[in-house]
């Protein structure tokens, strides 16, 4: 089923991250963890492609944490059919269990701002989002996050 929430509170919030994960206990986890380690940002989450883009139409988003497999396609379904919002500075973090291997196409894409590993866990998601919402310091792009990976 598709669907999407509004996490907020009545604070003023600094940014706002969509999350597109499709596993309900996941999404909530994620969604705790980032309340924790960014509580500056409103979430906003959706469970599949076809959720997603009426949000992105919708609200103002900062930043788009995606699951790079959803029900109705990709993180790069998503990515095509979003374009415009990317293009308006909407930055993209592609969560995903795949390998690094696997990943390279993804990677290698310039609309994506950047990859965790599901394994690297949720503390270096925060960090991630924390780096490609910067504008202090330059994002790096996910292929020279990789050769920095493969160079430690």
């Amino acid at each position: 089923m598709q669907q999407a929430n509004w996490h907020s509170n009545s604070t003023g919030k600094s940014g706002v991250i969509l999350l597109v994960e499709d596993h309900d206990i996941y999404r909530e986890v994620v969604r705790a963890a980032l309340g924790k380690y960014l509580p500056e940002f409103e979430m906003v989450e959706a469970d599949c492609v076809a959720a997603a883009l009426p949000v992105l139409r919708s609200r103002q988003i900062d930043v788009m944490v995606v699951d790079m497999t959803l029900p109705d396609g990709s993180a790069i379904d998503l990515l095509v059919q979003c374009g415009y919002f990317i293009q308006q500075g909407v930055k993209v973090i592609v969560l995903s269990s795949h390998s690094i291997s696997d990943m390279l196409p993804v990677l290698s894409r310039g609309d994506v701002h950047g990859y965790v590993s599901k394994e690297q866990g949720l503390k270096k998601l925060a960090e991630t989002i924390t780096a490609v919402c910067s504008t202090k310091v330059p994002e790096p792009s996910a292929l020279e996050e990789l050769a920095l990976e493969k160079a430690l």
